[in-house]
């Protein structure tokens, strides 16, 4: 016999995880963690009122809260696991965990400790991110990430592309030549990058060209919800 849980109000069930999503108004994309489409299994959105790209890039602390409100929703809708769509949530990682029973892994950037032990330590971690200048130590502490550990970061912030997200349509083939572009100059800055990780949830629709261009392991926010997935979902041996 199999027990399913009674859920505390009337609501739909069989959402397995649930997805933090920011107060924005910008396109998204199959492949984008904010795509409905992007994923093989029902996930709940939920946008956190207030928490802009903005505040939430740069750590606002006044909306931890409405944070921590809305990851607590989710739990109680019955999710076994929570993300979100923007790496820099990492500054709320342990207020949220903190507060909920189920794991929440809500930046990109928690993959970082393990990249580094997978690549070994003469090899460099390539960074794709939003905001170059948001991405400081004190973040990729956050992440886990030990200061020894060699990184080279960049960002297509400055492009029309990503400047006007939030006010036009989204060209994806200019998009992505954006970012064939800024990963471009990594590599050639550093000849000794083992993988790439996207930290902007906006870019894993992009996540297979950069691999087959560059022919690197390339880590991003897909990666690490189909990750919390495969833990909070364990699949049936194949006999």
């Amino acid at each position: 016999m199999s027990v399913h849980r009674l859920l505390p109000q009337p609501q739909a069930y069989g959402h397995q995880l649930g997805l933090l999503l920011l107060d924005e108004v910008e396109t998204h994309v199959p492949g984008d963690t904010a795509h409905a489409a992007t994923y093989p299994f029902p996930v709940l959105f939920k946008v956190v009122e207030g928490a802009t790209a903005y505040r939430v890039t740069t750590g606002d602390s006044d909306v931890e809260s409405s944070i921590v409100a809305a990851a607590l929703e989710l739990e109680a809708a019955g999710v076994m696991g929570i993300s979100s769509n923007c790496g820099f949530m990492v500054h709320y990682q342990r207020a949220v965990t903190k507060a909920l029973r189920i794991p929440a892994m809500l930046s990109s950037l928690l993959q970082l400790p393990m990249i580094a032990a997978a690549i070994g330590p003469q090899q460099t971690i390539g960074v794709v991110t939003a905001f170059v200048d948001r991405l400081g130590d004190n973040v990729l502490a956050l992440a886990g990430l030990s200061p020894d550990v060699n990184i080279a970061v960049t960002s297509i912030e400055h492009s029309d592309e990503f400047l006007g997200l939030g006010t036009q349509d989204l060209d994806t083939e200019r998009f992505e030549a954006r970012l064939v572009e800024a990963t471009q100059s990594l590599f050639e800055t550093h000849d000794d990058i083992g993988a790439i990780l996207l930290e902007c949830a906006l870019f894993p629709p992009y996540a297979r060209s950069l691999q087959c261009r560059f022919n690197v392991p390339v880590f991003d926010f897909v990666s690490l919800v189909d990750h919390l997935y495969s833990v909070t979902h364990r699949r049936r041996p194949h006999l």
